[in-house]
């Protein structure tokens, strides 16, 4: 009873004939078809779309890599100029690579363009301020820019910074390197103070006590040159060659300090290793070894020293003076043959003539003249010193006994 009217109503609400309403159906299924299909090119779009993407990020990934590797291997080629182009190229295809960045920056430097390079460590810097690394190579180029105590601070800055798994070898490499740095510039006590602080850290070390005795005995510090090269010596892992080394150079220092006796004795123990091992050094190093051992065995028979018994010591104040009365005879006969004549008047000639005049005056005492009396003693090596001297800057260096004499007359304080 309802299914009529029903169908009455659906006619009056739509009054389309059949013929239009197969139209209309059709247009809205032609309609939906068509969106259809634009959501399906679109999808279509943007699957394409995200692989050409993904594969223009891989391909420049790839590019990064590659021009990456180039820098890489241009750097260690020796060629920092090939590599600041590469590093540079890679830079470009990344928006922010530290990684890349760094290389960069090292390239700049080795190529000697320091302000560029000094641009980009800074810009690390700032970010990592506690970077051992990047406080070391800033302290390097602020030596190329000459600023002198910006490189210092940044070499402080290096040693306090973080080196992550090598933190001892690099701390002391950074304070040799300090170092250096400070004697280039004449700060010698500065230096000393670096060096006997890298030197406490390296008591196991015995190649770096040995750099580090060298470096001392530059900064003028002898006496702990000394030091640092007798533990070289008694050090167990210290190789032949180093122990050698080490006495060879702790006798030249004992000399320089007028420590005679413990020259010898070095060169001594030298010797006995070098009998022992022929093949511990080379036939020079041997020959100067062995050289250096017979001046200084000379110059203990030739010192008076004051342990010496009283005729003793006067014996060896008589033979100093005799070999330099000898010396002086020499000299002025060598002047009148270059001039020919005897001119008195010449600050050369007046010198060599006052020193022969005072051995006329000191030098015919006799030994026991001279063992009893201190104080001729004293005027005589006092002449012996004066001699060798003038006579060295007037007449050219002597040789033999002279050259001893003229060295030992440079150190006055000699001890055995």
């Amino acid at each position: 009873m309802n299914q009529p009217l029903i169908a009455r109503d659906a006619k009056e609400k739509d009054p389309l004939p059949p013929a239009q309403r197969n139209l209309r159906r059709k247009l809205i299924l032609q309609d939906s078809l068509a969106l259809l299909t634009l959501a399906a090119i679109t999808v279509c779009i943007a699957i394409l779309t995200y692989f050409f993407f993904h594969s223009f990020r891989e391909h420049r990934s790839v590019l990064e890599k590659r021009w990456y590797q180039r820098g890489e291997e241009a750097l260690a080629a020796g060629h920092p100029k090939d590599a600041v182009e590469a590093f540079r190229s890679a830079l470009s295809l990344s928006s922010s690579n530290p990684t890349y960045e760094l290389p960069l920056a090292e390239a700049l430097a080795e190529a000697g363009r320091t302000g560029e390079a000094y641009a980009y460590f800074s810009t690390l810097h700032d970010a990592e301020p506690g970077d051992g690394f990047l406080n070391l190579q800033l302290a390097r180029l602020a030596v190329r820019r000459k600023d002198q105590q910006q490189a210092i601070d940044f070499y402080r800055s290096a040693l306090n910074g973080a080196w992550p798994g090598q933190g001892t070898e690099q701390r002391l490499q950074i304070r040799l390197e300090l170092a250096k740095y400070l004697l280039s510039l004449g700060k010698t006590t500065d230096a000393q103070g670096e060096l006997l602080t890298a030197e406490g850290n390296s008591l196991d070390n015995p190649s770096a006590l040995f750099e580090i005795a060298s470096l001392l005995k530059q900064a003028d510090d002898p006496s702990d040159a000394l030091t640092a090269y007798q533990r070289v010596v008694r050090h167990i892992r210290a190789s032949r060659k180093q122990v050698l080394q080490a006495l060879f150079a702790e006798a030249q220092i004992a000399v320089s300090m007028g420590q005679y006796k413990r020259g010898t004795l070095a060169l001594d123990r030298y010797s006995a290793i070098i009998r022992q091992h022929p093949a511990g050094a080379t036939a020079e190093e041997k020959h100067a070894a062995f050289q250096q051992q017979a001046r200084l065995q000379r110059m203990l028979r030739l010192i008076p020293f004051y342990g010496l018994q009283p005729k003793q010591h006067a014996q060896r104040v008589l033979l100093e003076a005799e070999i330099a009365h000898r010396r002086l005879e020499n000299c002025v006969h060598q002047q009148q043959s270059q001039t020919q004549s005897q001119d008195s008047t010449s600050p050369d000639a007046a010198e060599l003539s006052n020193l022969g005049s005072t051995w006329k005056q000191i030098g015919p005492m006799s030994l026991r003249q001279l063992a009893g009396d201190a104080a001729a003693q004293q005027g005589l090596i006092a002449w012996v010193n004066q001699t060798e001297i003038t006579t060295a800057r007037i007449c050219g260096a002597p040789s033999g006994d002279d050259a001893l004499l003229l060295q030992l007359a440079q150190v006055p304080d000699k001890t055995e």
